[in-house]
């Protein structure tokens, strides 16, 4: 916590041309989970909508929104699974209206949450030349197996992008965010009180994106410096979404007292290069805020090395429980009490969430 760290937050514009010529390209897939569970309300409040009920208006919102010409199918799943057309159709008024028609038939009535086999499944489907497979998951609840369902995703990772909905209250994060996190995607959250349009139009313009790959981070600083990157490395990255780089700066140094970190990845074959300066000797004390920040997101990543297994899981599990206590940050293994400052009491009560409004 003594070393000083640095945030940069990357802001990437894309070329015109490459985001114009995407318009009527891809396959989307739409997998939706049709488990009892999605028979639940969305949240305790009165007057709330049940989940399976939330997750049709989302995916009539999204197939209403495609881009003619795309392809598209629509899988439901519990126990078992079942698929709106034999493969991917074309995106076109007489598809989308039997599509429609079925949508709204939807029930829950399928059983337990079992999305491995049909996952398998659609990896298992050629893909159509020139249109890029975005997969859609709507689910409410956990499954056995995330460990395997987020290995097999990221598996095909190069292939296909998946972006996540976690509908209701109690979604599991570990699967929405992981689904997201290893398919090069993007994940939200629907829990019934927020506005849902914004959300899924994100996700569909992230998705109309062309597919960024082979990104890569460079550090530049003086002799004497040596740059340790605290955050996980970038594999997706989108235009309008904000992409965190956490690193820790160790050494001194008699030279220049700026660095530089330059990202560079390909954009339809096209090499793009971002480069950003930043100062090496900040002019005054900003507190432990970005070292929390950035001691979250190495934790995040021993999370996921632990998760992993293998021999180095003991020494892991000791190191995030180190930085967790040395950060006041929480982790899997750790958790923090509030003392009441008056009387010294540890203050309890239901966990209650809060709306922050923000500015803009």
């Amino acid at each position: 916590m003594s070393d000083p760290v640095v945030m940069i937050s990357l802001y990437p514009e894309f070329p015109k041309d490459a985001m114009s010529s995407l318009t009527a390209q891809g396959e989307f897939v739409f997998v939706i989970d049709r488990s009892g569970s999605m028979d639940c309300p969305m949240h305790r409040g009165e007057g709330a909508q049940m989940r399976i009920e939330s997750a049709k208006e989302t995916l009539i919102l999204l197939l209403k929104s495609l881009p003619m010409g795309c392809y598209f199918n629509i899988y439901g799943f519990g126990s078992s699974y079942e698929s709106f057309f034999p493969q991917s159709v074309v995106y076109n008024q007489n598809t989308m209206d039997q599509a429609l028609k079925k949508v709204n038939e939807m029930g829950s009535n399928m059983g337990g949450t079992e999305i491995l086999q049909p996952l398998k499944h659609i990896y298992s489907q050629p893909c159509y030349p020139e249109h890029p497979r975005q997969l859609f998951v709507f689910t409410d609840g956990e499954v056995g197996n995330t460990k395997e369902v987020l290995d097999l995703v990221r598996n095909h990772s190069q292939s296909h992008r998946c972006f996540s909905f976690g509908i209701g209250e109690g979604a599991s994060t570990a699967l929405i965010t992981g689904l997201a996190r290893e398919g090069c995607g993007h994940a939200q959250f629907i829990t019934g009180t927020d506005r849902m349009q914004p959300k899924v139009m994100q996700s569909l313009r992230f998705a109309l994106q062309p597919v960024v790959n082979k990104i890569s981070v460079q550090w530049k600083v003086p002799d004497g410096i040596t740059v340790d990157t605290l955050s996980p490395p970038i594999n997706v990255i989108f235009q309008g979404q904000r992409s965190l780089i956490y690193a820790q700066i160790k050494g001194q140094s008699s030279e220049s007292s700026e660095g530089s970190v330059m990202i560079q990845y390909n954009l339809k074959d096209q090499p793009v290069t971002n480069q950003l300066h930043f100062c090496l000797k900040p002019t005054e004390d900003t507190g432990l805020m970005i070292h929390r920040l950035a001691a979250r997101s190495l934790i995040v990543c021993l999370e996921k090395e632990e998760r992993a297994g293998g021999a180095e899981v003991e020494s892991i599990k000791s190191k995030m429980v180190k930085l967790s206590v040395e950060a006041g940050v929480n982790s899997v293994h750790t958790a923090f009490i509030a003392v009441n400052k008056h009387n010294r009491e540890t203050v309890k009560g239901p966990l209650i969430q809060r709306r922050i409004p923000t500015q803009g």
